[in-house]
């Protein structure tokens, strides 16, 4: 294996002893590091190769002058984000690790977003104990817990430091993931929508596509599917689920952000859109529920997940939210509706069920949709065979246009 080239990310103005223990450990596997500077206090030791100084660029006296930590990280995170883009895109950045408390985790971890799937990315510290969503957002940024903190070298943190570099050593000898991007199709999932999924997943594997599913779980699932998308691994994207969007309009736990729906739209590929579970806004279990919430029609789907209704007037945001973000002339995108429910409760006879509501994001998003963008109407429930069956003509269909 050639010596690679690993970008080491700590706050040297506290973690300089364990950022340069880290150093020759890596060192020893014949990899080369350079280390990045992102303290705030006092000015870089020697052996970094981006001093704190260097990072701040611009921003530095900004960042001297700042009154709370918070308002300095920011200058450093602008020059740290710039500075991992530009080695990447020089082809002299293979793997991002970095060792830290909190604040080192945070400044790292945004470096670390900016990075395909597949660099290998490390975070070594002590909160990879706890809830690591906020630092990860879901992407593949492994947090090694040094079970103690980091604020010495001893022979726990040491030996922690250690297999940190044997693992990267590891991650740098596996092949990234392939771009299969001439048959690789996205497609996103929930349970109540599943056979709908299974099937399109069927038709799709017996034409010789590979069908990469991701479940509608807000940043580890949309959010990392648009990734993806801006990344090039797919040559279609069949969004059969978008309850995310429901939670953005209604404050559900599983929000995606406003990235939402558009990588496909802006990257011209197949896109296939249908509203499945998109009348389901996603809350937590039944104590954490706001009182205005209980008066909701609630779905009790498991103790930690109640699922609520949205109402008419959510249901008419969400039109709103389609026609804004897939209008755009880049895309090649069909919205395929299936008027009969959009999740396996919401059907007739079942607690969401209610075609009139339904109707009101149909209207709000049909006949405002700009003629670039088709909306196919079906006469069938999502998870009706039928209704997957003709999703994955549409699919097949705009595939074989978009190869002329």
């Amino acid at each position: 294996m050639s010596k690679k080239q690993v970008l080491l990310c700590a706050t040297m103005d506290t973690k300089a002893k364990q950022a340069f223990y880290l150093k020759d450990e890596i060192e020893k596997y014949g990899h080369r590091v350079m280390i990045i500077d992102v303290g705030l206090r006092r000015e870089s030791p020697p052996g970094v190769t981006f001093t704190q100084k260097e990072v701040a660029g611009q921003y530095f006296l900004n960042m001297q002058n700042s009154a709370t930590r918070s308002d300095a990280s920011s200058y450093i995170k602008i020059g740290l984000v710039q500075i991992v883009r530009r080695l990447y895109r020089e082809k002299r950045l293979d793997a991002f690790i970095s060792v830290g408390g909190s604040g080192g985790a945070t400044l790292a971890c945004a470096g670390m977003h900016e990075l395909p799937v597949g660099v290998p990315k490390i975070m070594i510290t002590p909160i990879a104990a706890g809830n690591v969503l906020p630092y990860t957002f879901g992407e593949d940024i492994l947090m090694l817990n040094t079970i103690v903190d980091v604020q010495n070298l001893n022979f726990l943190s040491t030996f922690f430091f250690r297999q940190a570099a044997a693992v990267l050593d590891a991650m740098l000898r596996t092949e990234a993931p392939e771009r299969t991007k001439a048959k690789a199709v996205a497609m996103t999932s929930f349970g109540v929508t599943t056979p709908c999924v299974d099937r399109c997943v069927e038709l799709l594997e017996a034409q010789g596509y590979e069908v990469i599913p991701f479940t509608s779980r807000g940043v580890c699932g949309g959010r990392i599917m648009e990734k993806l998308i801006r990344e090039n691994y797919f040559c279609a994207v069949m969004d059969i689920t978008t309850s995310e969007l429901a939670d953005e309009v209604g404050g559900g736990i599983y929000s995606s952000g406003p990235d939402r729906l558009r990588a496909a739209v802006e990257k011209g590929l197949p896109y296939v859109v249908v509203p499945g579970a998109l009348e389901m806004i996603n809350l937590g279990p039944e104590d954490t529920l706001q009182p205005w919430q209980k008066e909701r029609t609630l779905y009790r789907h498991s103790p930690g997940s109640v699922k609520m209704r949205a109402n008419a007037e959510e249901m008419k945001r969400l039109g709103e939210i389609f026609v804004e973000r897939l209008s755009d002339p880049r895309g090649n995108v069909c919205v395929c509706i299936p008027t009969r429910g959009f999740s396996e409760v919401n059907r007739e006879g079942k607690i969401f069920y209610d075609p009139q509501v339904d109707d009101i994001f149909i209207k709000a998003m049909k006949y405002k949709m700009p003629s670039n963008v088709k909306v196919k109407c079906y006469d069938n429930h999502i998870n009706d065979r039928e209704f997957a069956d003709a999703l994955v003509r549409q699919i097949l269909s705009m595939l074989n246009r978009s190869q002329y």
